[in-house]
């Protein structure tokens, strides 16, 4: 081998062992990145959100109105009951007002009879007549707004129940999904973990791989050396045979070689080291990638395949409380509904009530009226002796009336203490439905936040489980091309053992050369002469 081709095969040496670094400089970072761009990770985000908000905004429960409203309503019983003691006051009015009619109607037959002398007693009778049914009317009035009253209050009641359904629904569903997604989470988070760490630990595999190219600054600085080496045994032309300069030449040539050599040995333990790690530590790799697939196979089979049996199918089980998520957020429709429907009619009550104490105000004047009828009909009375016989009428009148105002002084009473209890007690009962209105509104928001990023996590578990790979697509390219770079390694580690072969053969013949040479000249040992190689070799 000359010089020449030597320092053409070192150029080449480095040039491919460049090549194989360069690559695997290249490959090794991707390869490390890869499971950011995964179908896996994507499950495991979708997974991680999933269970980030159950944890969070989505288990909060909705209000416990039973425990708000029920004194309410316990309160308005006891106003029915008031309403049931107004009843008995109203139907006594009215047969107060019967009565009336009666005697009145008895007293004007008497004063038809009376003739002229009864004209008088007639007229005042009439009037009672006409006021005893204004009374009644009224009377009638009152039972008719009572009634109206009391239909709202069992109203009331009725949208009270429709709350209560809509809440127990609304926690019943919310507590549903929150139960099955648990269940889900607890079946499938730690096979997703054990998947995961099983293909996480490739990385590390990859990284102590990785340490190959650390070899490589250290490797091309002795080919350099090498080459540097040779470049300068270039410079020089072979003397010409039996001159002194040929055996000084030989003499520096052994030199570079032995050089040479020894730089080369130091290469191929480095790059028999270098290949024998990175065969290692590549084989665990395609270790873990093997067993890793299988773990998704399972893992696939288990939870992504709507084929599979059993309930641990992650998007039936998602669209199963997806579905549900749904009806429940159309019970806060529906309870909404009803809470705005509960606001009018707590103002219809209070409304209402007013409305009959207006009714019984428009009886006081009858009933003073009544008062002045009545002492009109005795004032005739006690001067017309034609119409005595209708003295114990009168007498009954004024009992009735007199009756007839104590229960409305009574009712008064009762009315005045109820609508004073209901309106501060109705008034402050909506003061509350606004607040926990505001409060279920809230609760609605994180509802439906939650919804939206459960049917978001849905959609991206979708998206990978479509094509479901532990690794990206070109995971599996990369390892095939670091795979064809080992095994260029490993043919360049030949390749490079068997130069170094070939220089430590160079640097043999070299050596018979030089005692050949000495031989001839009958020396047991040399030292350079010529001026040129001493600084040659002074160089090396």
């Amino acid at each position: 081998m000359n010089t020449s081709t030597a320092l053409s095969q070192i150029n080449s040496i480095t040039t491919k062992f460049d090549s194989i670094f360069n690559q695997l400089d290249s490959l090794f970072p991707q390869l490390i990145r890869a499971d950011e761009h995964s179908s896996f990770s994507q499950l495991k985000n979708s997974i991680s959100t999933i269970h980030r908000n159950v944890f969070s905004k989505s288990n909060e429960s909705p209000l416990n109105f039973n425990e708000k409203y029920s004194p309410v309503f316990n309160k308005l019983n006891d106003k029915i009951s008031d309403l049931k003691h107004l009843d008995e006051l109203i139907a006594e009015i009215k047969e107060d007002s019967e009565q009336m009619e009666l005697i009145a109607l008895n007293a004007m037959v008497i004063s038809v009879k009376s003739g002229e002398k009864g004209l008088a007693f007639s007229r005042i009778t009439e009037n009672l007549q006409r006021l005893s049914k204004d009374m009644f009317l009224y009377s009638d009035k009152l039972s008719e707004e009572e009634s109206g009253l009391l239909e709202n209050i069992n109203q009331l009641k009725t949208i009270f129940s429709g709350i209560m359904n809509s809440q127990k629904s609304i926690s019943s569903k919310d507590a549903d999904c929150i139960s099955e997604i648990k269940k889900m989470l607890s079946n499938v988070s730690p096979a997703l973990s054990a998947l995961e760490q099983e293909s996480d630990s490739i990385y590390v595999c990859i990284e102590k791989t990785m340490s190959v190219t650390s070899k490589r600054k250290e490797i091309c600085q002795k080919l350099i050396e090498a080459n540097k080496a040779l470049k300068e045994l270039e410079k020089y032309s072979l003397p010409k045979p039996g001159s002194d300069e040929e055996l000084d030449y030989t003499a520096f040539a052994l030199k570079s070689y032995e050089k040479i050599r020894d730089i080369l040995s130091q290469i191929s333990s480095e790059l028999s080291l270098c290949c024998s790690s990175f065969a290692g530590n590549w084989g665990q790799v395609l270790e873990i990638f093997e067993s890793s697939d299988k773990k998704r196979m399972d893992f696939e089979s288990r939870f992504l395949n709507n084929h599979a049996f059993g309930n641990d199918n992650i998007q039936k089980q998602v669209s199963t409380i997806i579905e549900k998520f749904k009806t429940m957020m159309s019970d806060f429709n529906s309870y909404h509904s009803v809470q705005t429907e509960l606001q009018a009619t707590c103002k219809n009550i209070t409304k209402m009530a007013k409305s009959i104490y207006s009714v019984f105000e428009s009886l006081r004047p009858v009933m003073s009226r009544l008062h002045h009828v009545r002492i009109l009909q005795q004032i005739e009375v006690s001067k017309n002796d034609a119409i005595k016989s209708v003295q114990d009428s009168v007498t009954d009148m004024d009992n009735l009336i007199n009756s007839a105002n104590k229960s409305l002084d009574d009712m008064q009473g009762i009315l005045e203490a109820f609508i004073q209890d209901t309106t501060v007690m109705l008034t402050n009962f909506m003061h509350s439905i606004d607040s926990d209105n505001e409060k279920m509104l809230a609760i609605r928001g994180e509802k439906e936040a939650f919804f939206g990023d459960l049917n978001n996590g849905k959609n991206a578990a979708d998206a990978a489980i479509q094509n479901f790979t532990v690794y990206p697509d070109d995971f599996h390219k990369k390892c095939v091309l670091v795979q064809q770079n080992l095994q260029d390694l490993m043919r360049f580690n030949s390749n490079f053992s068997s130069f170094a072969n070939e220089i430590d053969t160079e640097r043999g013949a070299l050596f018979q050369k030089k005692n050949s040479l000495m031989s001839e000249k009958g020396l047991t040992n040399w030292e350079i002469k010529n001026i040129k190689y001493l600084d040659s070799l002074a160089q090396i």
